[in-house]
Formats: C-alpha cells, sequence, structure tokens
C-alpha cells in the first residue's frame, strides 16, 4: 500500500506541475523589473527569453497598427482573395496585448544595466510562459504550421520543411525572436545571407515572391506578430512531427557574397568588373602589380548605388618624361572611374550596372562597360560587354555600330591634355564581351575567381604588345581579416598577379573616448543647495570642451550661454553637458535652457525639461514611453535670453577666461603623381592661435614649422598661359621652414533675422592677402541658404611672410575675386549640395559645384567641378578643375572629443584655372549650428546613428 501511496503522489504531483499555469502577475507599483524577477520561484521550464511584459498605454499604437495592417491588405496590397481573407481573418483574430519588448530579462544583467531595467507599475503585467519547444512559420497567405524547433537549424529549414513544394519562390523571411526582437533575411540561392539560429518559441513570416507582398506590409505584420503570446497562437494546431522533411542536422549555409576588389580597385574578378557594389560608407586602398602595370587605387562607396574612384598607374618599362626632367622616374597615369547599378538582383533578373574606367583622363585604358551578375549560392556568375581597353580583343560586333550606325565602329583616344569627357570616344570601337565566376569556398576566407578577358594587349600603352597565352585568367584571394585581403593570380597565361587590398567602412568609425572623463551616472535626486557657478563652468568645459560664458537662474529655468562649440557629435557633448547640470543644479530647477552662441552671435537654442530627461536616463522606455525631453528653438524666438540684470544676479557665473588662445599639433601636406617624384610631403608642426577683441571681432592665424619633407626634389614648375595663382607651389613650399599661413582679424554681426556678415583682412592664405566681405542668408533649419563674399587681395611672398616681394613675372599681383553661392541641404540621403558663380583668382569666370554626402557619424565624400571661361588649351593639363575629398572627424578618430577634421583631398592636378581663395573662415561654417543636419551626427555605436 505504501508504494501504492508514494507512486500516485508522484503521479498527482507531476499532472500538477504540468497543467501548472503560466507565471502571471500583476507587479507592485513602481517596481523595477529585476526586482519583479527576483521575487519570483522560477523553475527550468520558466522561459525569461520569451517574457511579456504587457503595458496598457502601448495598446492604443498596437490598435492603430492592427486597423493600418487591415486597411493596406484589403485597399493596397496586390495579393489574390483568398490569401487576402485568410491572411485577414487571422490579423482580426488577434488581440492588441500592449506587449513591449524586452532584449534581456536576465535580473542581474537588468540591475548592472539600469537604463535598460524597465519600471513597472500596478496597471502592467508580466508573463513568464513555460519554454515551447516548436517554431511557428507563417506562409502562403496566413497559412500557419508549427514545427519541433531542433538546436541549430536556420529559419530556411523550417520554411523549406513547411512549404516543399514552393520554397523556391520564398526570397525573404522575417524572423521574431521568443523576446520580440526582428531581423529580416534572405534565403534563396540567389541573396542568401548570414542568419541568426532560431530560438524555441521563434515566429517565421515567409511570403511568397508572387503573393503581393510589400516589403512594408511585411514589415508592420511583424511587428504586430512580435506582440503576441507565443502559446496562444498555438491553440487548436496540429504539430507537425519529426519527418524527412525537416532536416534536424545543423546546416550553416547561410553566408553573405562577399564583395571583393579587382586589380582596378573595383569590385570585380581580376581584370574585368562585375555590378556588385560594396555597401555605402565603404572605403577601399588597393594595389595590384601585374608587369608591367603597379597600379595605386583608391575608391569610395558614398551610395550603395553608385561607386567612384581614382587610379595611379606606373607603367613600370616607360619614363615619366626626359631624364633631366624626372630621372628615372617611371609614367604615372591619373584616371577617375565610376559604376553606377541600373538594375537591383531578384530572383529572376541579374544586377545590371554601368562603369567607365578612366572617365576623363588621358584615354591610355579608358573604357565603358555594361554587366550584370547573378548569384547561385556560393557562386557568383558575371557577364558583360566593354568598349575600348576592355573590348580592344573585339570578339563580337559593336551593338552601339548597329543601333546608330557606322561612326560607333571607331574610337579615337586623345592622349592630350586629358581631364576632358571624350564624349565621341564613348561606347565606340572595338568590343568584347568578358565574364567569369567568384567561388566562395567552404573555408569561408578563401575566394577563388576565375574569368574569361576581353582585351588582346597587343595596343597597350606606348607600345606595348604583351604576349597572351590565354585570355583565362584565374586567382585565389584570402580574406585576412575584415579590413585586409591578398591576391595571386596567374593572367595572360604567363604573368603573375599580386594584390593587396585595405578597406573599412567609413560610416562605422568609432573610437572610444577613453581619454576623457567618463559620463557622469544620472540621479533620481536633485542637489539641496546652490553650487558653486566656477566649478560647475569648469565641468562643463572638462566634460564637453565647450567654453561657457554665463550661468544664471531665473524663476525655475536655468540658463546656460556656451561659445566655441566645436565637434561633429554635438549631442553627445550636449548630453554631457546637461548631465553636470543635472548633478549640479538645485531641486528648485525645472528646466536648462542652453544658447549656443558663435562669434557673439546667437545661434540656436535647446530647451532640456529636466525631470524628462531623466526619465529618459534612467528608464527603460519604449516607443509609447518616450518623451522628447530637449526641444529645439530658433535663437530669433521670444524670451530666448533674459536681460544682463536678469541673468546675472548674486547666483550667477560669468566668463572672465582669458581672450587669448592657442594649440599646437601636428601637420602634413602631401602632392601625388608630380614629375619630380610620385609623392612629394611635408611633415610640420603647427601652431593656431587667436585673440579676441570683442566677443564679434578676433584675431586668428597660424605658424608652422617644417620638420621633414622632400621637396628639395620638386624642381619643376608646370608652364601656365594663366595668371600663376596656384602653379607657383613649388616656389612656395620650398623657400621657407618658418612660415606663416594664415594671419587676419574678422569682425561678424547679424544683420536682421536670419541674416549675417562679416569683415575680414590681413594674410587670408598661404598664398594670398587682403580684405574682403560677405554676407548670408540662412535661416534656422532651413534647407536653403545663401551667400555673396567678395574679396581684393594680393599675392604673398613665396617666403610666406609679411612681405608681398616675389622674384619674378608676378610681382604684386592683385585680383578681385567673388562669388554667389548656394546651399541646399536635398533632404536625401544626408546630400549636401553647393552651386557657386563668380570670379576666381585668375581673373577667369565660371561656377563650381560641389556635392558632399554625410554620414551619421559625420565622415563625408563629395566631390567638386570647376568649369570657366578659360578654354582647355588654355587651362592646360586637366583641362578643367575637378577633385575628390574625405571629410573624417577627430571625433571619429581620436580616444577624446577633439574638434576639426583630416580633410583627404584627390585634386589630378594643381592648375591657375578656376582656383579660388582658401578662406579659413567663412559664415557658412559659422552658422553651423543652425543647420538641422549638422546636429544629427552620432558616434557610430550609438542606437540613434544606426
Amino acid at each position: 500500500m505504501y508504494k501504492i501511496f508514494v507512486i500516485g503522489l508522484m503521479l498527482w504531483s507531476t499532472l500538477l506541475y504540468a497543467k501548472q499555469p503560466e507565471n502571471v502577475s500583476n507587479p507592485i507599483d513602481q517596481e523595477r523589473l529585476s526586482e519583479w524577477l527576483l521575487r519570483q520561484q522560477l523553475d527550468q521550464s520558466s522561459y525569461l527569453l520569451g517574457i511579456i511584459w504587457s503595458v496598457p498605454s502601448a495598446r492604443l499604437s498596437q490598435a492603430q497598427l492592427k486597423r493600418k495592417l487591415i486597411d493596406r491588405l484589403n485597399y493596397a496590397e496586390k495579393v489574390s482573395t483568398n490569401t487576402e481573407n485568410n491572411l485577414d481573418n487571422l490579423i482580426r483574430s488577434l488581440p492588441v496585448t500592449g506587449r513591449v519588448s524586452i532584449s534581456n530579462a536576465d535580473p542581474r544583467w537588468l540591475q548592472a544595466h539600469p537604463k535598460e531595467d524597465p519600471l513597472l507599475y500596478s496597471d502592467h503585467t508580466i508573463l513568464i510562459p513555460r519554454r515551447p519547444d516548436s517554431v511557428i512559420v507563417f506562409t502562403n497567405g496566413g497559412k500557419k504550421c508549427v514545427l519541433p524547433h531542433h538546436a541549430g537549424l536556420e529559419a530556411r529549414n523550417y520554411v523549406k520543411a513547411c512549404e516543399p513544394t514552393n520554397f523556391d519562390r520564398v526570397d525573404y523571411v522575417w524572423v521574431i525572436q521568443p523576446n520580440g526582437s526582428i531581423r529580416s533575411f534572405g534565403i534563396a540561392n540567389w541573396n542568401i545571407e548570414v542568419q541568426d539560429e532560431l530560438s524555441p518559441g521563434a515566429i517565421v513570416w515567409a511570403p511568397l515572391r508572387d503573393k503581393g507582398f510589400s516589403p512594408e506590409f511585411s514589415s508592420m505584420l511583424v511587428q504586430f506578430l512580435s506582440t503576441q503570446n507565443y502559446n496562444d497562437l498555438l491553440k487548436n494546431d496540429t504539430r507537425i512531427t519529426d519527418s524527412p522533411k525537416l532536416i534536424t542536422k545543423p546546416n550553416r549555409f547561410g553566408r553573405d557574397l562577399e564583395m571583393t576588389a579587382n586589380d582596378w580597385g573595383s569590385i570585380g574578378l581580376l581584370q574585368t568588373p562585375t555590378a556588385r557594389m560594396s555597401k555605402a560608407g565603404e572605403a577601399r586602398f588597393h594595389f595590384s602589380n601585374v608587369y608591367p602595370y603597379d597600379r595605386y587605387n583608391t575608391f569610395l562607396q558614398p551610395f550603395d548605388f553608385l561607386e567612384i574612384g581614382f587610379r595611379y598607374t606606373s607603367i613600370v618599362n616607360a619614363l615619366y618624361g626626359p631624364e633631366e626632367l624626372s630621372g628615372n622616374q617611371t609614367y604615372k597615369d591619373k584616371s577617375v572611374d565610376f559604376k553606377s547599378r541600373l538594375v537591383n538582383e531578384t530572383a529572376t533578373i541579374p544586377q545590371i550596372a554601368v562603369g567607365m574606367i578612366d572617365l576623363t583622363g588621358t584615354g591610355l585604358f579608358s573604357s565603358e562597360y555594361l554587366v550584370a551578375s547573378k548569384r547561385f549560392g556560393n557562386f557568383d556568375g558575371s557577364i558583360g560587354i566593354g568598349w575600348g581597353y576592355l573590348g580592344s580583343s573585339g570578339n563580337i560586333t559593336n551593338p552601339t555600330a548597329i543601333v546608330f550606325g557606322e561612326r560607333f565602329k571607331s574610337r579615337v583616344n586623345d592622349v592630350g591634355q586629358g581631364g576632358q569627357l571624350p564624349t565621341g570616344s564613348y561606347f565606340r570601337g572595338n568590343t568584347a564581351l568578358f565574364g567569369g565566376l567568384q567561388y566562395q569556398t567552404p573555408l569561408n576566407k578563401w575566394i577563388l575567381k576565375l574569368e574569361y578577358d576581353g582585351n588582346n594587349y597587343q595596343q597597350e600603352p606606348f607600345s606595348n604588345k604583351l604576349p597572351q597565352r590565354s585570355p583565362v585568367n584565374a586567382s585565389v584571394l584570402y580574406r585576412y581579416s575584415n579590413a585586409v585581403d591578398f591576391s595571386l593570380g596567374f593572367e595572360r597565361g604567363n604573368t603573375y598577379m599580386l594584390g593587396i587590398t585595405l578597406h573599412a567602412p567609413l560610416n562605422k568609425i568609432n573610437v572610444p573616448k577613453v581619454s576623457d572623463p567618463p559620463t557622469l551616472s544620472v540621479l533620481k535626486t536633485r542637489p539641496k543647495t546652490n553650487p558653486i557657478w566656477d566649478g560647475v563652468a569648469a565641468d562643463i568645459s572638462g566634460f564637453s570642451g565647450w567654453s561657457v560664458n554665463h550661468i544664471g537662474d531665473v524663476g525655475n529655468t536655468l540658463h546656460v550661454v556656451l561659445d566655441n562649440v566645436y565637434g561633429t557629435h554635438f549631442n553627445d557633448r550636449m548630453e554631457r553637458v546637461i548631465g553636470v547640470l543635472h548633478r549640479n543644479a538645485p531641486d528648485t530647477i525645472e528646466e536648462f535652457s542652453l544658447v549656443f552662441i558663435e562669434k557673439g552671435m546667437p545661434m540656436t537654442q535647446r530647451v532640456v525639461h529636466r525631470e524628462a530627461w531623466v526619465k529618459n536616463s534612467l528608464e527603460f522606455q519604449g516607443i509609447d514611453d518616450y518623451f522628447q525631453a530637449t526641444q529645439a528653438i530658433d535663437e530669433r524666438e521670444p524670451n530666448v535670453l533674459p536681460t544682463t540684470n536678469q541673468l546675472f544676479s548674486e547666483n550667477s557665473y560669468k566668463s572672465y577666461a582669458s581672450r587669448f588662445g592657442y594649440s599646437i599639433g601636428p601637420s602634413f601636406q602631401q602632392s601625388l603623381g608630380g614629375p619630380d617624384s610620385f609623392v612629394l610631403f611635408r611633415a610640420s608642426v603647427s601652431s593656431s592661435f587667436g585673440y579676441k577683441l570683442l566677443d564679434s571681432t578676433s584675431i586668428t592665424g597660424s605658424l608652422n614649422l617644417g620638420l621633414i619633407d622632400n621637396y628639395g626634389k620638386f624642381k619643376y614648375t608646370a608652364p601656365s598661359d594663366l595668371p600663376r595663382v596656384r602653379t607657383f607651389t613649388r616656389e612656395y613650399m620650398t623657400s621657407s621652414q618658418l612660415y606663416l599661413p594664415n594671419l587676419q582679424i574678422t569682425h561678424s554681426g547679424k544683420l536682421v533675422n536670419n541674416q549675417y556678415y562679416s569683415f575680414y583682412g590681413g594674410y587670408l592664405e598661404s598664398m594670398f592677402a587682403g580684405v574682403g566681405g560677405e554676407w548670408l542668408y540662412r535661416p534656422w533649419h532651413g534647407p536653403l541658404a545663401f551667400g555673396i563674399d567678395i574679396n581684393r587681395v594680393q599675392q604673398r611672398s613665396f617666403e610666406q611672410d609679411f612681405s608681398f616681394n616675389n622674384a619674378g613675372s608676378q610681382t604684386n599681383y592683385r585680383v578681385t575675386t567673388g562669388h554667389a553661392s548656394t546651399y541646399w541641404d536635398t533632404g536625401w540621403e544626408s546630400v549636401l549640395v553647393k552651386f557657386s558663380v563668380g570670379r576666381y583668382l585668375a581673373g577667369d569666370t565660371g561656377a563650381t559645384i560641389n556635392l558632399g554626402r554625410a554620414f551619421n557619424n559625420g565622415v563625408e565624400i563629395g566631390a567638386w567641378v570647376t568649369k570657366t571661361n578659360v578654354s582647355a588649351a588654355q587651362f592646360g593639363e586637366g583641362s578643367f578643375d575637378k577633385g575628390i575629398y574625405l571629410k573624417i572627424p577627430f571625433d571619429v578618430m581620436t580616444t577624446s572629443r577633439s574638434s576639426g577634421a583630416a580633410n583627404l583631398v584627390y585634386q589630378p592636378l594643381l592648375r591657375d584655372g578656376g582656383a579660388q581663395l582658401n578662406r579659413g573662415i567663412t559664415l557658412y561654417n559659422s552658422t553651423n549650428l543652425r543647420d538641422k543636419r549638422s546636429m544629427g551626427f552620432f558616434p557610430s555605436d550609438s542606437l540613434r546613428a544606426r
């Protein structure tokens, strides 16, 4: 009997445990989630990953989302009636739960990360589900498929088991993990990507490509599904048991397509390009050696659809020029390339791109091409048609000649001045097919390439007739790290290729600020006494680098006036300033008013609601709970700044800092591709200084001391038919080791709302001194700004001292120069367009257009083109002025928050035509605080930067 009793008791307890409901309860008012979790009696079946936190305030937005889904399904999505009805019924049957996702429900982790530890209230509901053992796949218009979970499987495994006959029609899946996080992946052979393993209780939305669901609808649907209780979704479903349909062996097949450089630096195979592109923000520095060519390539990816780059090709068996001019330096050819995507790849259509090699160069290697690429799992195949250099074998008839006539059968490469757009040569002459395969081996880091080359190498520059035993080239690439690739190839059937690529995502560059004091911890408590404001001002400067002019309270508002507001990551610094103010401001202060000035002129204001800021800093904030604590205000709005008597009461601070300031740091200058030496450089130490006469008037300058350089090799002065405003570079670089690049006095002010002016005079740049004035119209947070500058300048002495006497024909050269400029923030991909018309330093007139794309971390990629009334022959080599630039803020490169930026400029040739005055202080830069775009840059590790 005893044994029977024990057995019965065990059975009863087992049944009781099996039927035990999920752990659900209402928390204590204003209790932390971590505290609630520690109070629970959790067991091994408790599934914290799937915890469900329901908040009443979140239900309204979720109900609106549900309604939008139904409306969009019935009126916008192009799906069949049956599919529409099935999915409509599913959506209507799902409750509005108010669930807010929690990324991590480990109570100890939450205590260590209080910002992620939600504050609970008595009307909230917390549910800890039992650990599920299955995965749900929604496919084919709302059809629900439940499969047992197996460790190591990806979404494609489950989708294939649920839709074995339709699997090839699924391109993308959306995966909802049990914690509510959502990610989308490509799973087809043409777009498969690295994927996360599914956890028990995951939900997969796998629409068929031909069912008419838009990506926007899919994103909305999975957002709503992520609010559901997984176990509720399982009700009344029959589970599919283990069968051969579900492969239980882990299959880590998902892999991203690797983008690698070809011999020319572009994404491609060896000698040929593909239609592939790197991700926006990528930069590549590539070197390849294939006798007789050494190629130095730099490529940038400003957009997903556009690749631009420049190249120096060293032809090792040809000299640059006469020995008395360039010695034994080999010939250097300069070129600019681009490639643009025309068609995105789909399941049935290849990715298609068009590109040009040596767009405006000498024509030695000029080529145009149209290429298509299609992926098949680990293989990526390309086929293209090339004109010019890529098509010199002429293995097909030129299709443009068939369409547009006989004149397209011949091609003339002008190897003259270079720089012009030889439209008469584009898509003309010999034409050839090219193509090949890239294979990603199972070893991950190793990639094999095989291609058919359309060049016959019998018409190479300088009459180089290179032997070619085979048009088939092959190589192996080793991806040493995420930033370095090594290549070894065999080309032309008789020549080895060596290559190295350095690549990095510029839009993700970030260096932790370990040299700065750590950001202050935020406390809910407030000081009860007034602080010593001198110490607060010092802390603000120490934490942000900004200068504090005034601090004073009026009522429950603390006003702070900040000057010298430098740095790209404005909001990062401002948060640190608010942290200092909250730590020190008395408890009666409810609002911080931060006014930012530049050269004595208020630019913008931020009003911070203290309690809301503390709440956002300390508490977990769901979408519906977040409160905008900081408000941006135009400085011209009323009551921005109290009167002096109001602000400077007994309990206030006014800066009496020194009006003189200076900094010392390194300076580097270089020029590439000259006849004297391929690389000429000068490393210097530079001291920048300033003295503030008045808030709106200051004297600024810099003094440089050259330390190391090789400009002694610089002996060639290029010929010029224009006044030598820039081609005396050699004389300016070699005349003195100690020189004064800039020394000027500047006065700035505000005329009326949105209008600013400045007057300046002195040594405005290294080559010119003079006087000038500028006017700028710039509305606060407006997309457009307009400006005019006029300058009367005189050429400085080569020594860059205080004199103007140069030996030569241009002694005391004077000119009036100026421009009318329009600045347009397009609002698209953070693109800024600057268009200027006016008179340049050489007396020529024309226009400059400058396009720059800025990424979220402040890195900027851009290009400019200048065309004036000077003819190509008079301009000289290069035909017109143009260049590419890369601006990298020190904020993303240094271990402390810094001002300034590294400006890397590629200008194929520095000529006299189209030369603008290089003023260091401009009103547009001085009023950047009025630009909404400039306030939106964040460190790349910030959630706001993603």
